[in-house]
């Protein structure tokens, strides 16, 4: 029986260890896959801003542009995460930080969605992507890799989102102040 329980033991270590593994690989080739790629912006985009449209054509000539795309697999909003993304605006405000925030979202309910970004006061524009025209030219990865530092030509720099993840926020912080310090000089 002990002979049996410590097989048992090594067997689901080794799984588990594989399994991790595989993950780590996933992750690096689709970063490799999308690094440089161009997120390509459809033609007929709706801005709004706690449901108002608007038109936001100058969050395209930024610099950097951190690019969300959320589906509308479970809670939007949720996935969305407002709260973080809010903090990380505000974070990049006070570091005068030239970036632009532009979320694409398709939602199969953006009546639910326009009260969540009601109740959490979130005022920065959304894309409403009402017929999934983004993932439709661009074909992207399965969440959680939809969240993209875009450079002025909209070309992938990283993937992967800052928020909740100190080591993807510092890794876009480095572009920015890379990018501050380049045009000091």
């Amino acid at each position: 029986m002990n002979k049996f329980c410590l097989l048992f033991f090594i067997l689901a270590i080794f799984v588990l260890s594989s399994c991790k593994e595989s993950q780590q690989k996933r992750s690096e080739k689709i970063v490799s896959e999308w690094k440089d790629r161009e997120i390509i912006i459809p033609d007929n985009i709706t801005f709004k801003s706690l449901r108002q449209d608007t038109l936001c054509t100058y969050l395209w000539d930024k610099p950097y542009k951190i690019f969300t795309y959320i589906d509308s697999i479970g809670c939007t909003a949720c996935n969305m995460n407002l709260y973080g993304w809010k903090g990380i605006i505000q974070l990049c405000k006070q570091e005068q930080f030239d970036v632009g925030f532009i979320f694409a979202v398709h939602s199969s309910n953006y009546n639910s969605f326009d009260a969540d970004i009601v109740m959490y006061s979130f005022d920065y524009p959304i894309i409403y992507d009402y017929n999934n025209d983004f993932d439709k030219l661009n074909n992207f990865p399965p969440a959680p890799y939809r969240t993209f530092l875009l450079d002025k030509d909209n070309k992938v720099l990283l993937v992967g989102s800052p928020i909740g993840n100190i080591e993807m926020w510092e890794k876009y912080k480095s572009s920015f102040q890379f990018s501050v310090f380049s045009f000091q000089k």
